[in-house]
C-alpha cells in the first residue's frame, strides 16, 4: 500500500509526496523549503522521514528547495544521468555521496520500485515516473510537450495516473501578456500538454484500466480548474466515457494540499 498527495502543482511550483510503509519520497520539491515542511506536518509527514527525491528534470518550478532539503534532512537525490549535470549546477552545494544518478533501468528505493520514461520538454532532460510498491502502481508526468507512445504505454494499468493539464489553447493565444515566443514554446512539442491532448491521453488511458487520474501543472495564467475539468469530461462524454463512473477525474490545487490518494 501507499499514499499519494500533491503538495503543489502548478507553473509555480510542483511537488508530490509518496509515503510507504518504510519510506516517503517526494518527487520534485519546487517550492519554499518552508512551505515543504509546513505541508509535510500537516500530513503527520515527518520531513526528517523523506528519504529520497526524485528529480524530474532542473527547472526552478521542480527543484527550488531540493539543495535545501538536503542539507538540512540529509535525504538522497535521485537524478537521470542525462539531466545530472543540469539539476546538480542549480541546487547549490550539496554532498554528491547523496547524489544517486539512475539510468533506464528500473530501481528501488526502500519497498519502492521506480521506472523512468522520458518527456518531451523544453529541459536538458525531463521524465517521468511509473512508481510501485507490491500490487500498487501509479505514475506522473506533467512537462511534456506531446503524449508520445512511450508515455501512454507507462501510464496504462497504474491505479492512479498525475497527468498534467497544463493550458487552454484559446486562453493562452489570447492572452496579451504572453509574447508570440513564449506561446509557441508552450504549445510546442517540447512545451506543455493543453486541456484536450490531455483528455486524449485520459481518453486511451479509460480504456486500459486506469480508474483515477488527476489533471496536474495547471498554468496560473491560462487555464483555471473548472475549464480543465470541464474540458476533459466534456471530451470523455463525447467519446462514451462516463467521468466518475468509468474513470474519476480529479484536478490537483495549484499551492494547497491535494486528495491523498490511497493505493492498495
Amino acid at each position: 500500500m501507499m499514499k499519494v498527495v500533491t503538495l503543489s502543482s502548478s507553473s509555480k511550483g510542483n511537488s508530490v509526496l509518496i509515503m510507504g510503509e518504510q519510506t516517503n519520497l517526494l518527487i520534485d520539491a519546487g517550492i519554499k523549503m518552508s512551505s515543504l515542511i509546513e505541508k509535510l506536518q500537516i500530513l503527520n509527514c515527518d520531513p526528517n522521514s523523506i528519504k529520497a527525491i526524485l528529480s524530474t528534470h532542473e527547472h526552478s518550478d521542480h527543484i527550488k528547495s531540493v539543495g535545501s532539503m538536503m542539507r538540512k534532512f540529509g535525504c538522497m537525490l535521485y537524478v537521470h544521468a542525462d539531466g545530472h549535470d543540469a539539476v546538480l549546477k542549480k541546487i547549490g552545494h550539496v554532498d554528491e555521496r547523496k547524489v544517486v544518478t539512475f539510468y533506464d533501468q528500473p530501481f528501488c528505493v526502500g519497498e519502492f520500485e521506480i521506472k523512468c520514461f522520458h518527456l518531451p520538454h523544453d529541459s536538458v532532460s525531463c521524465v517521468g515516473f511509473v512508481v510501485k510498491c507490491g500490487s500498487s502502481k501509479f505514475a506522473y508526468a506533467t512537462d511534456l510537450g506531446y503524449a508520445s507512445e512511450e508515455t501512454v504505454e507507462n501510464l496504462k494499468n497504474c491505479k492512479l495516473v498525475i497527468l498534467e493539464s497544463n493550458h487552454d489553447d484559446k486562453m493562452l493565444i489570447n492572452n496579451p501578456n504572453y509574447s508570440d515566443f513564449l506561446k509557441r514554446r508552450i504549445i510546442g512539442r517540447r512545451g506543455h500538454l493543453s486541456n484536450v491532448a490531455s483528455a486524449k491521453v485520459i481518453c486511451t488511458l479509460a480504456q486500459n484500466n486506469v480508474k483515477q487520474v488527476v489533471l496536474a501543472h495547471l498554468s496560473l495564467e491560462n487555464n483555471t480548474p473548472s475549464l480543465c475539468y470541464q474540458t476533459v469530461c466534456e471530451y470523455l462524454e463525447a467519446m462514451g466515457i462516463i467521468p466518475g463512473t468509468n474513470i474519476k477525474i480529479d484536478v490537483a490545487p495549484a499551492e494547497a494540499i491535494g486528495t491523498v490518494f490511497v493505493i492498495k
